[in-house]
């Protein structure tokens, strides 16, 4: 650009120049704070203004990262621990008859896992993805899929109406989610009896659970809280990581159930109030006090530290192993 023609000299252009230089940084300025920062951050824009497209944004294959409660969402938890949960002593007392041996039995191996535990679970790979009103464009449900045993779930988005009272529950509920800013917010009901821990610690149909399903990048976060007033003293809070799986693919799991361990027909494992030595093993090999492996909501708070110390001292092993064998003694008799 030529300064100083047809406007006057050169140097009386320079305030003209300097005016003009302040307002093209000023409009860069204001550009660069007006323009999305990313596409992650365009997405997340969509899903603040619109109830339809935009929750896209959780599409996609999910891979679970199991740094979080490991042992538990993998080969499972030992029977008889039960500290940190907010469990009731009429919930302790079942979980206390449970033989993990129950799930050799074929009518429990292609049993899936309940929606309040399968998304935590050893299911693997997790599909999202979304459908859109063909009309409206609006969002009207978003479904997930779980590899191990193909459970499928199905969040509604669109005021979907419940299933009717007489209708028999299901292991994955009946949901409906709604958009909390860039936050999934989903509700669940309406669930068959299941369970919350696998080593016995067994829910109602009355179960019910909330979920927020929060994005970071390539990263996911699900947030479950879970409420049975018949099993859980309080909400039981529980958190599940995942990591984007670009151009993965789900192949089926076809599931057919054999004869493991031969059996009397209609036996069932189980612990029966006698037998109950059998849950003592995992607290004292792990010198964990007896009455705190119990659990109980008093279980769950960092304080509850200074109250194990108080506890009175476990009993050796072998008392505990000489009990049990004097137990299986007599039931045979």
């Amino acid at each position: 650009m030529a300064i100083g023609t047809a406007g006057g000299s050169r140097r009386g252009s320079a305030p003209r120049l300097l005016a003009a230089s302040a307002a093209g940084v000023a409009l860069v300025v204001s550009a660069a704070l007006l323009a999305p920062q990313s596409a992650h951050a365009q997405l997340r824009s969509q899903v603040n203004t619109t109830r339809g497209y935009g929750g896209d944004y959780l599409d996609g294959f999910w891979n679970p990262i199991y740094d979080e409660d490991a042992a538990e969402r993998g080969a499972g938890p030992d029977q008889g621990d039960y500290a940190g949960l907010p469990i009731t002593q009429a919930a302790l007392a079942h979980a206390r008859s449970y033989n993990p041996e129950i799930l050799d039995i074929p009518e429990y191996q292609c049993r899936p896992h309940p929606a309040i535990y399968g998304i935590r679970g050893a299911g693997g790979l997790v599909r999202i993805w979304q459908t859109l009103n063909p009309v409206t464009q609006q969002q009207e449900r978003i479904d997930l899929w779980l590899r191990w045993q193909q459970q499928h779930r199905v969040v509604w988005m669109d005021g979907h109406a419940p299933p009717p009272s007489w209708a028999l529950p299901t292991w994955q509920g009946f949901s409906v989610g709604r958009w909390v800013g860039d936050v999934l917010a989903v509700h669940t009901n309406h669930l068959k009896a299941s369970y919350v821990r696998r080593n016995g610690v067994d829910t109602d149909d009355h179960t019910t659970f909330d979920e927020r399903f929060f994005r970071y990048g390539n990263y996911m976060v699900d947030i479950v809280m879970t409420s049975d007033p018949g099993v859980l003293s309080e909400p039981l809070v529980k958190s599940a990581n995942f990591v984007l799986y670009p151009n993965a693919t789900m192949s089926p799991y076809p599931c057919q159930a054999v004869t493991e361990i031969p059996r009397p027909q209609g036996a069932v494992p189980e612990h029966l109030p006698n037998q109950q030595q059998v849950e003592q093993e995992w607290a004292i090999r792990n010198h964990v006090p007896l009455q705190a492996s119990y659990g109980g909501e008093q279980t769950m708070l960092p304080s509850y530290q200074d109250v194990m110390k108080k506890l009175p001292p476990n009993p050796p092993m072998s008392t505990v192993e000489k009990q049990e064998q004097q137990v299986l003694k007599a039931t045979q008799q």
